[in-house]
């Protein structure tokens, strides 16, 4: 179990962000609970999952990482 013996930082720079997705497995439905996943670009830990989220919660830190990167690049 991750999180729970184990715990792990990883830090991502927003200018390696590629993409976001809020994820909800049939699992994740039934307990109430989402996973944000951050694509960054690179190969180690290009994936980084933050699961057991409210939905509400992924989406609004989903879109707080958008606006970052939006305003990052404009």
């Amino acid at each position: 179990m991750r999180g729970w013996l184990f715990h792990v930082d990883t830090v991502v720079p927003l200018v390696r962000v590629q993409h976001i997705d809020v994820t909800r497995g049939p699992l994740e439905k039934m307990f109430g609970v989402a996973t944000l996943v951050v694509h960054t670009a690179g190969t180690h830990n290009s994936i980084v999952t933050l699961p057991g989220l409210k939905p509400e919660r992924a989406a609004e830190i989903r879109d707080i990482i958008r606006e970052h990167v939006r305003t990052d690049f404009a």
